[in-house]
């Protein structure tokens, strides 16, 4: 049997066709699990309504060490004891309000404007507590990056709502990206009154958020490092939300701040810094329901980071979004809409109120067959829903080889592929150097979903490297679609607290950990293994100069990978926003544009020098459900993208979407629903070249996904 013969028998025999849902229930007789059709949320039955008037209260809470914490408190205007969420954001008074909109940015009311978790709970019956984590916001004390200190104060929060007398004593968290870290940070501490909670784009590590196997994460690395320390002292300010008030707490977060781990920080150790902030195995055991959400191209708090609740092992009671999306800074938590609003209402409603409702299945991985930007930004094909994570899915293996296949017989003789690290995968990751593996087109279609693992065996001849693998969706055309990422420091081998020397030339044999993936592999697509020293996603240090050899043959590099048998797909058609239900007209026709940067300005916004702006208006009678703009800069620079609106008096409204990935060769903002008026896109250089010419195109889209013309 020819080679290409024995990769397409072999991929035949581990791929499954898909069945339709119309046969569904031949497979439940069959006896393969089903969680059935993915659930609509705005139509779930016995949601709270509003009903009450509210108030906001503020308290200043003492802390076990006397430093006061501050909490706005918004609930119903009566007597009664109510369900509690709780918000416990470092970003109150600068990144964030203290109502809620960046978790629940759905729905608006009639200016435009988020009501938030404050806005759309506190009406419905709930008390939402907002809380400024110690040394941020209004908050006394030092920052302590989810320390000690932080979780001794989000324990006695969690048990002084749970004990007041206008609550129920049931007490849940949410929260996204570090606000949704402090949930499972609270889980971890077991404090009394705390029901549920439901992290989105959250961690339960510092760790996982600087570092991926000691290869370091691109700007969330020096979040730790000392971009949370600048949000603490601005607010101290002229200015700032608490200008005037305890100088005395002005920087005093600078000891706890990664930097003091020193050397562990380029090395990426697992050091003492991270152990004081692991809060992982605490998490893991919580008895509590937990609803996560995450993207796993979230290009801000990485997939990799809900490894605790993985290993949670599908625990009775437990929910999972994960989805194609990225971070949604400027946009949302999730790319689901008004579902995320009814489906977090509803969990809510259960675990809280407990109210009888339907809160959907437990699991929903919802997957796109468009391009990685378009997945990121929030295009939809289809659902796979399952009865836990990460599930029982079959494990396949493939081996590359010497010519630079991917089979899935291992090779019968050794071999090896070299190459010259570079840094260009930063900026450029096609044009890098590496070692590049492809299976043969696949003569099936297949799913997969989980957690894929690698063994790497491979030398470097540099003391210190970062390997990068990526897994790609090769399409027939040649285009490629990341769909997982694993790294590894080589000197971190042995385990992320131990650093070991890295000898010339000598093989090692590693377990790079990868990111979670969920993934529908195409008939006729390749599946692309592909290692390099470099990659946009990471911090482009100790990438060059360096020869990287991978070894094939028996015992030496294998990829498996998750794949979901008897997998049962659903179309994934459900409304997004309210204006969804309706039946959809034409969007508008896109628009080309371009503008040249004057000064960069490093989130310095200022109009017409480190600011231009493109202007255009949406007429009455379009359906532009969403719009997708893209920048494109001549030369390499990091464009962030802000859209506004003008009002009625001429002035022009906050951000109502933004782009702010942090990438050089472009940027990509994805809008809500565009009302008539006029609105402007604000190009932001923020570290790029003077002069440098940026293309704009917007492309706007209707309910039915389909783009204007």
């Amino acid at each position: 049997m020819t080679h290409m013969k024995r990769v397409r028998a072999a991929l035949a025999a581990a791929a499954i066709l898909l069945v339709t849902p119309a046969a569904a229930e031949a497979k439940r007789e069959a006896g393969v699990p089903s969680a059935g059709p993915p659930a609509d949320y705005t139509q779930t039955r016995n949601l709270s309504q509003p009903r009450y008037d509210t108030v906001r209260e503020v308290v200043r809470l003492p802390a076990y060490d006397g430093e006061e914490l501050y909490l706005e408190i918004v609930r119903p205007k009566t007597t009664g004891r109510f369900p509690v969420i709780l918000e416990a954001s470092p970003y109150h008074g600068t990144l964030a309000d203290r109502d809620g909109t960046r978790i629940l940015p759905e729905p608006r009311d009639a200016e435009g404007r988020s009501l938030g978790l404050t806005g759309y709970f506190a009406p419905r019956g709930y008390a939402v507590v907002m809380m400024d984590l110690r040394g941020t916001g209004r908050s006394e004390g030092c920052l302590d990056h989810l320390g000690a200190k932080d979780a001794r104060d989000l324990e006695q929060a969690v048990e002084w709502a749970a004990s007041q007398g206008w609550s129920n004593g049931r007490v849940g968290m949410t929260g996204h990206s570090y606000v949704g870290s402090t949930p499972s940070v609270a889980a971890a501490q077991r404090p009394d009154g705390l029901k549920t909670i439901v992290p989105s784009a959250g961690l339960a590590s510092m760790y996982h958020h600087q570092f991926q196997a000691g290869v370091p994460y691109f700007l969330q690395w020096a979040g730790p490092i000392e971009a949370y320390e600048q949000l603490a002292i601005e607010r101290k300010l002229p200015g700032g939300d608490d200008f005037g008030n305890n100088l005395q707490d002005t920087a005093c977060g600078t000891p706890n701040s990664a930097a003091v781990a020193g050397e562990d920080q380029f090395s990426g150790r697992y050091a003492d810094w991270h152990l004081a902030r692991d809060w992982e195995k605490g998490a893991t055991e919580a008895d509590i329901p937990v609803f996560l959400v995450h993207g796993v191209n979230d290009n801000a708090a990485r997939v990799a980071a809900m490894e605790w609740f993985t290993r949670r092992g599908g625990r009775a009671g437990d929910k999972l979004w994960l989805g194609q999306w990225d971070h949604g800074s400027g946009c949302c938590p999730t790319r689901r809409g008004i579902q995320w609003t009814h489906a977090l209402q509803a969990w809510f409603d259960k675990q809280l109120a407990q109210r009888k409702v339907d809160t959907g299945p437990p699991v929903e991985l919802f997957m796109s067959d468009g391009t990685f930007q378009g997945a990121r930004t929030g295009d939809r094909t289809e659902v796979l829903t399952a009865k836990s994570w990460p599930g029982q899915s079959q494990r396949v293996t493939f081996h590359p080889t010497a010519d630079e296949s991917l089979d899935r017989d291992a090779p019968s003789e050794a071999g090896s592929v070299s190459f010259i690290g570079d840094s260009r995968g930063f900026i450029a990751p096609e044009e890098t150097d590496g070692a590049t593996f492809r299976t043969a087109p696949l003569t099936e279609d297949v799913v997969l979903a989980g957690q894929p693992t690698l063994e790497l065996a491979a030398s470097v001849t540099a003391p210190r490297v970062h390997l990068i693998a990526n897994l790609f969706d090769e399409s027939p055309d040649g285009d490629w679609r990341r769909i997982s990422q694993c790294a590894i420091n080589p000197e971190l081998r042995n385990g992320l607290a131990q650093r070991d020397l890295v000898v010339a030339g000598q093989r090692y044999d590693m377990q790079p950990p990868c990111f979670a993936m969920a993934h529908h592999l195409r008939e006729g697509h390749r599946l692309v293994l592909r290692v390099t020293t470099s990659d946009p996603d990471k911090v482009p240090l100790f990438a060059e100069d360096v020869q990287v050899t991978v070894f094939t043959g028996p015992g030496a590099s294998s990829v498996d990978v998750p794949v979901v048998p008897d997998a049962t797909l659903y179309p994934d058609t459900v409304p997004l926003s309210e204006a969804d239900m309706a039946e959809p007209g034409p969007a508008q026709a896109p628009i080309s544009s371009s503008v040249t940067t004057l000064a960069p300005g490093a989130g310095a916004r200022v109009d017409g020098v480190t600011s231009q702006f493109v202007e255009f208006d949406v007429p009455e009678g379009v359906d532009n459900a969403k719009a997708v703009v893209k920048a494109t800069p001549s030369l390499p620079a990091d464009i962030d993208l802000y859209l506004q609106r003008r009002r009625a008096d001429g002035s022009w409204s906050g951000d109502i979407a933004s782009g702010t990935s942090g990438e050089l060769t472009g940027e990509t903002m994805t809008t809500a629903r565009l009302t008539a008026g006029t609105h402007r896109i604000e190009v932001h250089n923020w570290a790029g070249p003077a002069a440098n010419q940026v293309a704009i195109d917007a492309t706007f889209y209707n309910s039915a996904g389909e783009p204007g013309s």
